[in-house]
């Protein structure tokens, strides 16, 4: 694919699938780059995967969802892993892995898909959380527009491992610095009795971060 093909370091490039998946599944936002009226714009968004598909949302209301709808857009999840420390700064680097595409945007419009994907979004970034708090009334539904993307034009780029230049022994310090997110410790809203005990489900969901 022309458009995904890195022209630099092509060998960390690739369209496996199983790969792509995974470092979409263990993202958190992607990016939409778009063009409107000869003017480029971009906008971080949530998402949840289905199969080749990824699907995103937004206020029926909103201009940027109203103004991708049918167009061709470029999407892209990135995860910075580790910060490379090579003996010159010329050669420093980072380990990462990246995912860019390109697809028409096709607006989801049968409420049911549409509660169905809410209930999926959900509990993508919170497993568990839709049977606390119930699904989406249907006005709800009706004032928010849904998205599908096909991963069908995307490619993933992966850097790994140490510094890859050589150097002298006396070198200043050299090597890899990895990097993790990580939940913080809840915090109840004011609102709510400070003694009421965190659900089991976000307990799980903070121990079990970074190890999907």
């Amino acid at each position: 694919m022309a458009k995904t093909k890195p022209s630099r370091y092509p060998s960390r490039g690739t369209e496996d699938k199983k790969t792509l998946h995974q470092i979409i599944d263990e993202g958190l936002f992607c990016t939409i780059a778009f063009v409107r009226d000869g003017v480029p714009h971009q906008i971080p968004t949530g998402y949840a995967r289905v199969d080749d598909d990824i699907y995103i949302h937004a206020s029926a209301k909103s201009h940027f969802i109203q103004g991708i709808i049918g167009q061709t857009v470029s999407f892209s999840v990135t995860h910075l892993d580790a910060l490379i420390l090579s003996p010159t700064a010329f050669d420093h680097s980072f380990n990462y892995r990246s995912v860019i595409g390109f697809s028409k945007v096709e607006e989801i419009t049968d409420p049911a898909e549409k509660l169905k994907f809410f209930n999926l979004f959900t509990d993508r970034y919170i497993p568990g959380r839709i049977e606390d708090v119930g699904v989406p009334t249907n006005e709800e539904v009706s004032i928010t527009k849904i998205a599908r993307l096909s991963l069908n034009n995307a490619a993933a780029k992966v850097r790994t491992g140490d510094v890859n230049v050589k150097m002298e022994k006396d070198a200043p310090w050299c090597g890899v610095i990895p990097l993790e997110w990580k939940y913080s410790a809840p915090q109840i809203d004011n609102q709510l009795d400070r003694r009421r005990e965190l659900p089991n489900y976000i307990k799980k969901l903070i121990d079990g971060f970074g190890k999907r």
